[in-house]
């Protein structure tokens, strides 16, 4: 298992300190802006400070909230249950939002619900991600719903899902009509409970993006404050940019951002004690010749790596980074881009890596090639993960002695030590020799990762369910998605 942690190259101890030290000036001189009412009034009870809509978090407050924050939980799925937190296993994610899609013919276009249909199969047939999410909200397709399309987003979702579900998707008029985001929220995750027939456990979790700098606002505070009254984990994310919506140092967007995110931290575990919280950062650099995100930068995994720093500072698990591009196809430049993401969290104690798959264009577009091309990356991440295996059996002593210099170790079968530690099979890269024109043996990259895709998509099954459970489901999907 991993052993260190990517962010001591940046980060010493004393610099952690004087990020933290930082984060609680921003408390006491600055303040964090809550643009809810039902928040400032919860802040005044506890005895935060509030002037106007702005709170100031005092450092016995924030130390109380901190113990009551589990390091780690357990989510349920359909078919699978997940250990989520510090010193847990690292959980991959797929990418989630993304409006726009790069197809198998190079078109680009905008994401529908039959392409996330096969998103869900590609993530449900898959040994890499450990949870379902969904890829894109309010697309086309779920227009004409018999309920809300809200409703029809997460009934979809479910209706592939084998494992343990994220929900991400914002309520706003447009998808929900017949009440505020608060109680949309919690009807969403309350179809999930009813599906799963279980209203004990942790059965979805779900997130929204604070509004940097330093404040939380409205919609975001509804949707908070509706995942606590359900009793399910709550991320908590952020995404500045440099010299815009954050400073322009790299400290300094860390310091803001991460104060911002632990302000709500601190909310959540005044309604709800021991409520699992994540937070997720996904702030970056800005480019100001063009006013936009950089998610492809190097910078990105430095800042990835202080809020990664800080989560292990104060023991709350990070969910964050991801296999990010600014590129806008799959080429080489977003494979650097998506590879240095993942390694951020891959070389970390980060306990999940989202985005992890198909993003492009600063989550703008989506990708079905990179998608599977980054599936596998993403094994190559977590054979990284798991690090060397260390211990006096592992060093091979008695067998260096017995082959000694110039000796040969390729002698009969196979041995254990090699086929547990060296990851060889590949079904999307090329990594067989050369024929006799010194070209590759095998198919280009694209059709490796097409014939991977066709083969898991026609072998798709959908998951067992009770007829209760197609009942349910069917009330809100569209009729083309409805279950025979």
């Amino acid at each position: 298992m991993l052993k260190g942690n990517l962010f001591t190259t940046f980060y010493s101890k004393d610099d952690i300190e004087l990020i933290h030290e930082s984060v609680l000036r921003v408390f006491n001189e600055v303040g964090v802006k809550f643009e809810y009412e039902e928040a400032l009034e919860l802040f005044k009870k506890h005895g935060a400070r509030v002037e106007g809509d702005l709170v100031f978090i005092p450092e016995e407050l924030l130390n109380k909230a901190l113990s009551t924050i589990p390091e780690s939980f357990e989510i349920v799925g359909p078919e699978s249950k997940l250990e989520i937190g510090i010193g847990k296993g690292l959980v991959v994610a797929p990418t989630n939002g993304c409006p726009n899609l790069e197809d198998w013919d190079g078109n680009y276009r905008q994401t529908n619900a039959d392409d996330l249909e096969n998103f869900y199969k590609i993530i449900n047939t898959s040994d890499v991600y450990g949870i379902s999410s969904q890829v894109a909200a309010d697309i086309p397709g779920f227009e004409n719903c018999p309920t809300e399309s809200a409703l029809a987003q997460m009934a979809m979702m479910a209706k592939y899902s084998r494992k343990p579900m994220y929900n991400i998707l914002g309520i706003t008029p447009h998808n929900y009509k017949r009440g505020n985001a608060r109680e949309g929220a919690r009807e969403c995750v309350q179809l999930i409970k009813k599906y799963m027939d279980n209203f004990d456990d942790y059965v979805c979790y779900s997130g929204m993006c604070v509004l940097p700098p330093l404040t939380v606002g409205t919609d975001a505070l509804e949707h908070y404050f509706a995942f606590a009254e359900e009793k399910q984990p709550i991320t908590i994310t952020t995404c500045s940019m440099t010299n815009m919506t954050a400073p322009p140092s790299l400290m300094g967007s860390i310091v803001a951002d991460f104060a911002n995110m632990l302000a709500v931290a601190v909310m959540i575990q005044l309604i709800e004690p021991g409520l699992p919280v994540i937070l997720s950062p996904f702030s970056s650099v800005s480019d100001m010749r063009e006013v936009r995100l950089m998610t492809g930068a190097p910078e990105f995994l430095m800042i990835m790596s202080g809020h990664i720093a800080m989560g292990d500072f104060y023991r709350i698990p990070v969910r964050c980074s991801g296999a990010l591009a600014d590129g806008f196809t799959y080429d080489y430049q977003a494979g650097v881009e998506s590879t240095l993401g993942a390694l951020a969290v891959s070389l970390s104690n980060a306990c999940i890596l989202p985005h992890a798959s198909g993003d492009l264009s600063n989550f703008n577009l989506l990708s079905f090639p990179k998608f599977m091309m980054d599936e596998e990356m993403l094994r190559y991440m977590k054979r990284l993960h798991d690090g060397v295996a260390i211990s006096e059996k592992k060093a091979n002593v008695e067998l260096i002695k017995k082959v000694g210099p110039r000796g040969v170790y390729l002698k009969g079968r196979t041995p254990k030590d090699y086929r547990e530690e060296t990851y060889l099979t590949s079904p999307v890269f090329n990594r067989g020799t050369c024929n006799e024109e010194g070209r590759a043996a095998t198919p280009p990259i694209q059709e490796r990762a097409y014939k991977v895709y066709k083969e898991r998509i026609e072998s798709f099954e959908l998951p067992d369910m009770t007829q209760a459970q197609k009942d349910l489901l069917n009330e809100h999907l569209p009729e083309k998605f409805k279950i025979k």
